[in-house]
């Protein structure tokens, strides 16, 4: 975590300041500086004294006015409070390293661009937070490991930010020093004379993204445009207008043999990407599934599959050049064709995307000896999920990350997806996004539990850290964690009686969560997906035991959460933890005694209250989701997540209104349906998880 010296003795480990990201060089003085109402504060940077200042009044009020001076030449950004000489930081050469020196006489902070000194005052917060009005004296020298320190939040699949969530996360990400934040779009712009495409999905308009990057430049954070330009375009070419662009009846692709593909995607370069500062644009053009199988088939034969793929990417530069930009492709197509990655120009970033904990990642190897720009992109794993595959979100950002440092990575793009709806709460993904920033700023990890610490004072809850150890000790029971989901979620909202947590064999003594499966059992594919998954496996009543008594520990530290947005949705975790725990039993327990036949009047009338209830604590939990969703989202496509609650309230409803009809088959000495041949699904299983 740094270099940590006492000049005069040895302070406790829990005395010393903690910092997220960690810092490069701290050394402990042997004073203390009391921030009082008589300093007078001097600094030649507004913006930056502007944070310091406001950071800073929580503890005194600094009622004398900043006399700010003028910079010249070379000379460095600084903010001074007392008798301290600016000509003595010691500035690193990193033009975001920063210099922050705190003795008896005064406090310093320097750099030698402002965004180095805004750096500062994130860590002069840090310590503020950590010792109040007196500031025990320190010197600390500090820089990034990584230029390019980013997070890119889906807003595609459902859910939509408010712009004042969109400004809450930037302040986080600058705080945690991270400098580039990208917004997944495949159809959530409010693109002029489309209206087909965006319509009832939240879109976000020009002046919402000119607003957000205006406060993203205040907090020197980058504002990157994203517009999927290839694969992933199902929502498009579903409108009418747009079909015809189509590259086969998957829906899925955009055809480039089409002229009027390159037509349509300069309409929406033309409009979207003015509204951007930067100079680089992710045009994402990932899981390209049905590339050549349709309209550009005889491309393909021709070209072949790489070719037709490179010459889409070298049409989409030259369309994004016009603006200025230079684009960013995600590289899980080009690498299956290495031999052409030395064709593409130098200009072009790749953005090596693998979000599984692995011991070593080669297409990192690959980006790394080709001598073109890349930037890694792990996950934050919350999709398909009721929280974030933790374990394995966590190994794969400190490996991708670190190897992608060593083989010459420019940059970190941690992605944090929403697949079906975006139903997972966003601020457990805090968890992932410091464990991002520790990596991408500081280049290694000492030990997650020192990155915990850091985050309980980061974030000012004590309980953080071990919240989150509750929740994902459920995600290391075996039926649990898979690659891309979780059986938990598929748990909430499987059909109660037939469902494959009820049904499924039990998983194999050997399988262990973040590992290959055992030998013998295959990785399956869903209807629909493209990814083989693992096996949704029966959870046994061992396994329901152990998620509910995590789920209750979980339950009370929530409660004492101190931010109220935070508490809100980790209770909503738990709760949701506690239900399907019922939901599973409940259910196994009346199928085995149908199939056992043994039911009576009495147990009929039970399972019906049950039932009863469960349904009621279904409705709340769906009630508590859609106000928890209107703190951070607009309605956006809120459906897609609400469509689920129906499906399931309405296979509980059917189950109880089905006992009701065995109870009364019974009362009139016929025989119950023992073998349920009577229950019907209507082809119901779960909600998609692919």
């Amino acid at each position: 975590m740094g270099r940590i010296h006492g000049d005069d003795k040895e302070f406790a480990v829990e005395d010393y300041y903690l910092f997220l990201p960690s810092v490069r060089e701290l050394t402990h003085g042997s004073g203390y500086y009391t921030i009082g109402d008589s300093d007078s504060p001097r600094s030649n940077s507004r913006v930056c004294f502007q944070k310091f200042s406001a950071d800073t009044e929580h503890f005194a009020d600094l009622r004398q006015a900043v006399a700010l001076e003028d910079r010249s030449g070379e000379d460095p950004y600084f903010i001074a409070i007392g008798s301290v000489d600016v000509s003595n930081a010691r500035i690193p050469k990193n033009p975001e390293g920063y210099f922050l020196h705190v003795e008896a006489k005064g406090i310093l902070l320097a750099a030698n661009t402002e965004q180095g000194l805004f750096y500062a005052c994130c860590t002069w917060a840090q310590m503020l937070g950590q010792s109040g009005s007196r500031v025990r004296s320190a010197t600390i020298v500090d820089w990034p490991t990584l230029p390019n320190r980013g997070l890119m939040v889906d807003i595609s699949r459902g859910r939509v930010f408010t712009l004042d969530y969109l400004k809450q996360l930037v302040v986080q990400l600058s705080d945690m020093k991270m400098n580039v934040l990208q917004l997944y779009m495949e159809h959530t712009f409010q693109f002029s004379g489309k209206e087909q495409i965006w319509e009832g999905s939240g879109a976000m308009d020009a002046q919402g993204i000119i607003q957000l990057q205006t406060w993203c430049e205040q907090h020197f954070v980058q504002l990157q445009p994203n517009l999927q330009s290839f694969g992933h375009c199902n929502r498009i070419l579903t409108t009418d207008g747009y079909r015809q662009l189509r590259e086969s009846d998957l829906f899925w692709t955009l055809s480039p043999a089409l002229p009027e593909t390159y037509t349509f995607l300069q309409s929406l370069y033309d409009e979207f990407l003015p509204l951007f500062s930067s100079d680089l644009f992710n045009i994402d053009s990932d899981e390209t599934y049905d590339l050549g199988s349709g309209k550009s088939k005889k491309l393909m034969a021709e070209m072949g599959d790489g070719r037709l793929y490179l010459q889409h990417l070298l049409r989409l530069r030259e369309m994004a050049a016009k603006h200025g930009k230079k684009i960013m492709v995600f590289g899980d197509v080009i690498v299956r064709h290495p031999e052409l990655i030395g064709e593409l120009p130098d200009d072009i970033v790749f953005l090596d995307w693998i979000y599984d904990p692995k011991p070593h990642y080669p297409t990192t190897s690959l980006f790394g000896t080709s001598g073109k720009q890349f930037w890694v992109c792990p996950g934050t794993g919350s999709w398909n999920s009721l929280f974030p595959r933790q374990d394995g979100a966590t190994k794969n950002i400190i490996g991708l990350v670190g190897q992608g440092i060593s083989e010459g990575a420019k940059g970190m793009l941690l992605c944090d997806w929403s697949d079906h709806g975006g139903y997972p709460m966003p601020k457990p993904c805090e968890y992932a996004y410091a464990v991002g920033a520790q990596m991408s700023w500081s280049g290694s990890v000492d030990s997650i539990d020192s990155v915990e610490r850091c985050m309980d004072r980061f974030f000012g809850e004590p309980g953080f850290s071990q919240l989150h150890a509750s929740f994902a000790a459920i995600y290391r029971l075996p039926a649990l964690w898979s690659k891309n989901r979780s059986q938990c979620v598929i748990a909430l909202f499987d059909e109660p009686l037939t469902g494959r947590t009820i049904t499924a064999p039990l998983p194999p003594a050997d399988l262990v969560a973040l590992e290959d499966l055992p030998e013998g059992i295959e990785g399956v594919l869903d209807p629909e997906s493209h990814h083989l998954m693992r096996p949704v496996f029966q959870l046994s009543e061992e396994t329901l035991s152990r998620i509910d008594t995590l789920a209750r520990e979980a339950s009370m530290l929530a409660d004492a959460l101190r931010d109220r947005d935070r508490k809100k949705q980790y209770a909503w975790i738990s709760n949701a933890f506690s239900i399907l725990v019922e939901k599973v039993r409940l259910g196994r327990e009346i199928r085995q005694s149908f199939l056992d036949h043994r039911v009576d009047q009495d147990q009929l009338l039970d399972w019906e209250r049950q039932l009863r209830l469960l349904k009621q604590r279904f409705v709340y939990l769906q009630i508590s989701y859609t106000l928890v969703w209107f703190t951070y989202a607009v309605a956006s496509e809120i459906d897609i997540s609400l469509t689920y609650f129906a499906h399931a309230l309405e296979r509980l409803d059917y189950l109880q209104s089905w006992i009701t009809r065995q109870r009364i088959a019974l009362q009139e000495h016929r025989e119950p349906d023992f073998a349920l041949a009577t229950y019907e699904t209507a082809g119901y299983r779960s909600l998609p998880s692919y």
